[in-house]
């Protein structure tokens, strides 16, 4: 007997899976439900292109045998809960209420852990046997764009990201223990750079040209003046406005100093604050014609303009002026960090935020209270701002504990010659 054709309406209709990555999260995998006729996306809870195709050929395989894609069995959650699953309930619940570039960090370190020691649940992460592995293989390179050592601040860094994430989950009685970071040694120096001097700021004006072209340089000078005289932060000074709602404004009032309020969203804190404004970034603002004063305060000009094209962009945003802010402190030659064969790091010149630092030296350097200086770097503590922006000078330290110890010996003399007569 003849078999009989199939019909349309009885045909397996498969539909066509593919991957997709959206911006700053985690490969997807895609496809349209023959069904409900509506889009399917599933996260793939990796940044690995190599997961993203396997998942890509599995759930391919399912529809071919006739089985739901989507099918699964229920979350279990604590030690034994799927490192896919921990992951996706960590991105939702907590990584989706931070800044999204600290959220995409730390989406990378766990990514690059994941592929490291390719743990199946939770409780395989927080052993303690695990992390000394990653700290290990951290340590020597693996999963590296170098393909070198890194450097024990940078694996520690990495750990603290990894222990957030463990932390996280035994705050939600996941874990049964609260997992330790392994001990690591680190240098006692954590200053990715060092402040400038004000010759070595000199060579970076001078250097601008260069970089940016002759038309655009007076903009881009402007941007290095501010850093040096704001202690801002770039993305903060590029969001700097006179009178832009949700941006940093300065503000002056009838008998007052003038102070920058700075709204929580552009704090890392999430708290609004003002600090004074310093006075010789007050004057150099001021430089500004009054019937300017609107919109953003600086504003450096293209690129294009040095190669004669036309410009796409009215402004950069804040990432790549640090880009070019660190091409200028190359051309400048002004190196705040040697590098280091060992790890395969490459010699660091002076960028945006060595000049933040070097505006903190100065403060310090003037003899401005420590307690002001906090203020106005908005560190939690004075430790911070000593270790990371105002380290001091050891020769002004020997100045000021030689004419104390001076003064004091020349007090006892005079007490001594009083009392002999």
């Amino acid at each position: 007997m003849a078999k009989k054709k199939q019909s349309k309406s009885e045909k397996k209709i498969i539909p066509k899976v593919r991957i997709a990555q959206p911006s700053g999260r985690p490969f997807q995998i895609r496809y349209t439900c023959p069904n409900e006729k509506r889009e399917i996306r599933i996260s793939v809870g990796s940044r690995d292109i190599e997961d993203a195709e396997q998942m890509k050929a599995e759930i391919e395989a399912r529809f071919l045998l006739g089985l739901d894609p989507q099918e699964k069995k229920d979350k279990v959650f604590g030690p034994e809960m799927a490192w896919d699953d921990f992951r996706e309930e960590y991105r939702v619940l907590h990584l989706s209420a931070l800044r999204d570039r600290t959220a995409e960090d730390v989406e990378s370190r766990l990514d690059i852990a994941e592929r490291i020691v390719k743990p199946k649940t939770l409780g395989d992460m927080a052993k303690s046997a695990t992390l000394q592995k990653l700290k290990s293989r951290l340590l020597a390179g693996e999963q590296g764009v170098r393909g070198k050592p890194r450097s024990p601040h940078t694996v520690r860094g990495y750990l603290r990201s990894i222990l957030a994430a463990l932390n996280w989950a035994y705050d939600q009685d996941w874990l049964e223990t609260r997992p330790k970071l392994p001990r690591i040694k680190t240098s006692k120096n954590p200053m990715k750079g060092r402040p400038i001097s004000a010759a070595e700021f000199k060579k970076m004006l001078e250097s601008a040209s260069e970089i940016v072209g002759k038309e655009a340089a007076p903009s881009w000078k402007y941007v290095l003046q501010g850093l040096w005289e704001s202690a801002l932060r770039i993305d903060e000074l590029m969001h700097l406005s006179w009178d832009l709602p949700g941006t940093i404004r300065p503000v002056w009032q009838p008998g007052k100093h003038p102070v920058p309020e700075i709204p929580a969203a552009m704090q890392k804190n999430d708290t609004f604050q003002t600090i004074p404004l310093l006075p010789g970034f007050e004057k150099l603002i001021l430089e500004t014609p009054e019937t300017d004063r609107n919109g953003w305060i600086f504003n450096p000009l293209s690129l294009q303009l040095k190669l004669g094209r036309k410009v796409r962009h009215e402004r950069p945003d804040s990432d790549w002026v640090g880009k070019v802010i660190s091409r200028i402190g190359k051309e400048a030659k002004i190196i705040v960090e040697q590098g280091d064969e060992k790890t395969g790091r490459s010699i660091k010149f002076a960028s945006a935020h060595d000049l933040r630092r070097s505006c903190g030296e100065r403060l310090r350097n003037a003899g401005v209270p420590p307690l002001v200086i906090i203020r106005i770097m908005r560190h939690s503590s004075w430790e911070t701002t000593q270790k990371h922006y105002a380290p001091g000078d050891v020769q002004q330290a020997a100045e000021s504990l030689h004419q104390i110890l001076v003064q004091e010996e020349s007090k006892e003399q005079q007490s001594d010659t009083e009392t002999s007569s």
